[in-house]
């Protein structure tokens, strides 16, 4: 088994002390102490910052403080990239922890072609508007039960159809990588969207970059890539689905071939 580097050590000790404060948090909620499972997810920043009498019917300051850190993570994501996807999310750890039982010739033998990929990317800006309407017309119950990870907190009083969406979710990432961050994750859409506007002002984030002189070419990159992107089309990657996990760097059979940069550090824009 190939050493892990020192990166990806240290991501993945932030992605087991984030998976462990949040089941830590879960096994509070389901206790059945005075906590929402909401106070521990960003993604309230729709599901309630959109609606503020809310905050007063969950107990308030909680909640609210999670939907300044949700928009805070959209705003660093503008400039770092999706980087809470690889680094804090409890979901996305799970589901990485869970492929990775296949081992790392499956990942590579196992491909989603890319005009599938292209094809269901709309899913998740489906559920982003979805969600956003719903909420804004005071229906954010409706969906909330489909949460997988709102659902956890019901049990074991209440099985929860998230409970269900969640099981799929989990035997799917068994045999695709991040099926949840790839098409389902309205956060990422949020995400993002939040990318979109950033390169629409003309704000430089930082990407992955290739070493065009010191690349092979042998595409083991994109065969290791997580969130099936095309890591050897050119030399920053320019797809704002990468989460910056540095798993096309730790394949790469050179070191130093690839590092974090924005564009403009080395060339200007062509």
């Amino acid at each position: 088994m190939m050493k892990k580097s020192k990166a990806q050590t240290r991501r993945m000790i932030v992605q087991i002390a984030s998976l462990a404060l949040a089941l830590g948090f879960l096994a509070l909620v389901i206790r059945g102490t005075n906590y929402s499972i909401h106070e521990a997810c960003p993604y309230a920043l729709v599901c309630f910052g959109l609606s503020g009498s809310t905050f007063l019917r969950l107990g308030g300051w909680a909640i609210a403080g999670m939907v300044v850190f949700g928009f805070a993570m959209l705003v660093y994501t503008i400039f770092q990239g999706r980087k809470f996807c690889a680094w804090l999310c409890p979901l996305g750890t799970v589901q990485e922890l869970l492929f990775s039982l296949r081992g790392k010739s499956y990942r590579m033998k196992h491909r989603s072609p890319l005009y599938v990929e292209r094809k269901l990317a709309f899913l998740k800006y489906l559920i982003l508007l979805i969600t956003i309407v719903l909420t804004l017309l005071g229906f954010n119950y409706l969906f909330i039960r489909l949460c997988p990870f709102y659902s956890l907190s019901l049990l074991p009083k209440l099985f929860a159809p998230g409970i269900l969406v969640l099981g799929i979710v989990l035997l799917i990432s068994c045999f695709s990588d991040r099926v949840w961050c790839r098409f389902l994750c309205p956060y990422a859409a949020l995400m993002n969207i939040f990318q979109w506007l950033g390169d629409t002002v003309g704000i430089q984030r930082k990407k992955i970059r290739r070493n065009l002189e010191r690349c092979t070419d042998c595409g083991l990159c994109s065969l290791n890539c997580p969130m099936n992107i095309n890591i050897a089309e050119n030399e920053f990657v320019q797809d704002r689905n990468c989460i910056h996990c540095g798993l096309c760097a730790e394949s790469c059979p050179k070191p130093g071939t690839y590092t974090e940069e924005r564009e403009c550090e080395n060339q200007p824009r062509s």
